[in-house]
């Protein structure tokens, strides 16, 4: 498959976002892909934006950054931010919005000063964020992690035309020579018919064999205070870990066009949910002082997901299914003593600094 470049139209006000035009343009670079924008003479009257139209028309993503102003307002009352964003929608370009998350805190010299620049502003964010992928940010930092975000998800999620490279593009010769040899493959595989290799599948443990996961040490603290917790492994039933992934997993989600899609934090998931085991076995604050390995959270994961208690995709806003949420409160309420048990090691904290280094 030929890898592709797409062409990114960057559209904000102009004067006030400078910078962080600059630093979209930096993302979009690093990510090989085109940016466009009107830097050298940004929309100010009808005939430069018959000409911005052409090159939204050749895009194949839009991001939209709003800030404090809404920008030169045009003849029929619309900035031209606004109707650029107006025929990218009309053009089904997909548009990704960036709005500032601290409109309040944005310095006055670059905030609408009159109520009806403001009004103006509040109702095109409401249109602007209706039903699309929308990020906030505050800083230069966030607004470049916004939009790398929002491109991979767009790419993924809303597939367009693209880039190849001209030496890329096979010759329609070598088109039609393929073309031959895929009617003969599908002759040849007619003539065999249709052979099925039945691989056998490892069987699936049942929910209550045990298996074992191993807790890792984590220092916790400033320079003057600190904790350590402890190394041991830690042997439990399948299902007896499910509640602890359900409660502590860290999950966060992203809308696309009225649809939702999560995402797992896994350095964060393994510390919450090796934090809670070892909490479950000793009567002490182990919050941030313990942590699981990757490998043993994409192993309970992989498990949980052949058992239908987890999604095999990154579709909803849980990973989570309804039965999986149906048997986490079976846990609750019958609130069950731990069957976690310490095989190896054990769960202790401690200070590093009084440890004896021989």
């Amino acid at each position: 498959m030929h890898e592709k470049r797409y062409q990114v139209f960057i559209s904000s006000t102009y004067e006030d976002l400078q910078d962080e035009r600059r630093a979209v343009q930096d993302v979009v670079i690093s990510m090989g892909d085109f940016p466009v924008q009107m830097e050298s003479f940004p929309a100010a009257d009808e005939d430069q934006f018959e000409f911005i139209k052409s090159l939204i028309d050749k895009c194949d993503y839009y991001v939209l950054i709003i800030a404090g102003r809404y920008g030169s307002v045009a003849d029929d009352g619309l900035s031209y931010t606004h109707k650029e964003f107006l025929y990218a929608v009309e053009r089904n370009v997909p548009v990704l919005v960036m709005l500032h998350g601290e409109i309040g805190k944005i310095t006055a010299d670059k905030i609408e000063n009159t109520d009806a620049g403001r009004n103006r502003l509040k109702e095109f964010i409401a249109e602007a964020e209706r039903k699309r992928l929308r990020k906030n940010w505050t800083n230069l930092g966030e607004l470049k992690l916004a939009v790398y975000e929002s491109l991979v998800l767009a790419k993924s999620t809303k597939p367009r035309t693209g880039w190849v490279r001209g030496d890329a593009v096979a010759s329609l010769d070598a088109l039609e020579e393929l073309n031959q040899v895929r009617k003969e493959n599908q002759e040849f595989r007619e003539a065999l018919g249709n052979l099925v290799v039945d691989i056998p599948l490892p069987t699936l443990p049942s929910a209550s064999d045990s298996t074992t996961i191993n807790l890792l040490p984590i220092i916790s603290g400033n320079g003057f205070v600190q904790k350590q917790g402890s190394a041991a492994t830690i042997e439990a039933s399948w299902i007896s870990f499910f509640p602890v992934i359900f409660s502590h997993i860290d999950i966060s989600t992203s809308d696309w066009d009225g649809y939702y899609y999560y995402n797992i934090d896994y350095d964060k998931s393994c510390i919450a949910i090796g934090s809670a085991i070892a909490g479950d076995l000793v009567k002490e604050d182990t919050y941030g002082l313990f942590k699981i390995a990757r490998k043993s959270l994409d192993r309970l994961i992989a498990y949980y997901t052949e058992a239908g208690l987890m999604r095999a995709d990154n579709n909803g806003q849980s990973p989570f299914t309804t039965e999986a949420e149906r048997v986490a409160r079976r846990f609750y309420i019958a609130a069950a003593l731990s069957t976690f048990k310490i095989v190896e090691g054990e769960i202790s904290i401690t200070d590093p600094a009084l440890e004896v280094p021989f």
